[in-house]
């Protein structure tokens, strides 16, 4: 009697269902030499009293049409951003003179991790302080030269424009001038004296009081004294541009070469202001420590030094992480290939056995360029926040792919959908106290919902909890007949 009531609803079903639906894709799958009989009209429907739908749980619904949503759903493993990721090595050769820090301890950027002893960085130093010191005296030196060069250009003007004597001497008093003055004061008074000997000597000329030859001596000897000084003031004037030129570029030979000394150290890690404080004098053998620093706020994962060991450029001394976000891995075979071009640059979802009920979110950056040869997969990359450190490197988790259509189907919750004999069947609410166990092609399902291909239409109430209280008066029903 079962097999002949489940056949005639069968039927029923899927000649009215060809009628909303036309030709579709799924059929009702009917056992292979199952008799078709007749049955009463009524073996399809079942009654339950009002009063005993909530003792029975039996929540009724309408059906709903809406996009179907599933999620396909792989392995995945954390692991460390190698975006914030440093293996630290030190940049000279020394002995450890310190270890500042432990195995998993968390520091901020500049931290000092440890202090490293190496003659390599005290000379670098001590060359610095001794070029600083030397750049300073040569900087000295040529703000002196320069106010000479100043005052000789000054002077040689004054001398040309046949400036007083006494007017000279009284405006570089006290003013440097270096041996310049002497030189140049000098041929400048034997010059004006032969002058003033000349103009002394001619009205006498005239007058006879005084031979003519006499005239010409003095005149050859102010001639001479003219000539040297324009000779002396030319030489002096291109000398003490040549000595202030020679002083500027002494100044610039010793700025470079501290810029150098102070380059060479940055290399080696150091900043402006450990450098400004250099100071053998004061820091005494403290001069050649080499401070290790964290280069962004982490997590120390791995420690390799200790007191007192040599260690070179090629000594990994430290491991820090950065895991307050961590990389999630997939490994995604062909046939999904198409999830790829889904989820490229959005959010996809991880659980974890760790943390039940849980869901962690991570968006997608990498969806790979090459099939492994071996496993035949491409590798997912996604970037996950950890703030709370849960997800640790390491850890295996699932990752769940959203993937669906755009369509707007029949959708039923997964509790709804009753099976027996092979059948997929709902109960759909016939008013009052009566419900109908109608047949149903099922399509796409997910863990919560399944896609109805044919049996329901959009806005019939169905009962979508507590269809076991209805199920099994249904079967009672049958082995009663």
């Amino acid at each position: 009697m079962a097999g002949t009531w489940w056949v005639l609803t069968g039927a029923t079903e899927a000649s009215h269902q060809k009628e909303e639906h036309g030709t579709a894709s799924h059929e009702v799958a009917m056992a292979p030499g199952a008799p078709i009989e007749e049955a009463s009209e009524d073996a399809n429907l079942i009654e339950f009293p009002k009063n005993r739908w909530e003792s029975g749980s039996i929540v009724v619904e309408p059906v709903k049409s809406q996009q179907f949503s599933k999620r396909i759903e792989v392995t995945g493993k954390i692991a460390i951003n190698e975006d914030r990721l440093a293996h630290i090595f030190p940049l000279a050769e020394g002995v450890v003179d310190e270890v500042r820090v432990h195995l998993g301890d968390r520091v901020k950027k500049g931290d000092v991790l440890a202090i490293v002893q190496s003659r390599e960085v005290g000379q670098a130093k001590l060359q610095l302080y001794q070029d600083r010191l030397k750049r300073d005296q040569v900087a000295a030196q040529d703000k002196w030269t320069q106010q000479i060069v100043t005052n000789v250009q000054e002077l040689i003007r004054m001398i040309r424009d046949e400036a007083d004597v006494a007017e000279i001497e009284e405006k570089f008093t006290g003013k440097p001038i270096g041996e310049y003055r002497n030189q140049l004061l000098t041929a400048y008074i034997g010059k004006h004296t032969h002058q003033q000997t000349v103009k002394r000597l001619s009205p006498l000329t005239d007058s006879g009081a005084v031979s003519g030859k006499q005239l010409i001596e003095a005149q050859s000897q102010w001639n001479t004294a003219r000539a040297t000084l324009q000779s002396l003031v030319e030489q002096i004037q291109q000398e003490s541009v040549q000595e202030g030129m020679r002083s500027s570029h002494a100044v610039k030979e010793m700025e470079t070469r501290v810029a150098v000394d102070e380059a060479a150290l940055k290399v080696l890690g150091f900043h402006d202001a450990e450098l400004d404080k250099i100071n053998p004098m004061v820091q005494g053998e403290a001069v050649s420590h080499m401070p290790i620093m964290a280069p962004f706020d982490g997590t120390i994962i791995s420690k390799d030094v200790v007191l007192a060991e040599r260690v070179g450029t090629d000594s990994q001394i430290f491991s820090v992480a950065d895991l307050t976000s961590v990389w999630v891995t997939a490994d995604i075979y062909e046939g999904q290939l198409p999830l790829l071009d889904q989820v490229r640059g959005k959010t996809i979802q991880l659980q974890s056995d760790a943390w039940p009920g849980r869901t962690f979110d991570a968006k997608v950056f990498y969806t790979g360029d090459l099939v492994d040869p071996d496993s035949r997969t491409i590798t997912l990359r996604a970037i996950a926040d950890n703030k709370d450190a849960a997800l640790k490197p390491g850890m295996f988790v699932h990752v769940l792919f959203p993937t669906g259509s755009l369509d707007q189907v029949v959708q039923v919750p997964a509790d709804a959908l009753q099976d027996f004999e092979g059948r997929s069947f709902v109960f759909v609410y016939a008013g009052g106290d009566t419900f109908e166990a109608r047949d149903v092609v099922v399509g796409r399902r997910t863990d919560k919902v399944v896609e109805i291909v044919k049996g329901l239409k959009n806005g019939e109430e169905i009962v979508v909890h507590g269809g076991f209280a209805l199920k099994s008066k249904m079967l009672a029903s049958l082995l009663e007949e």
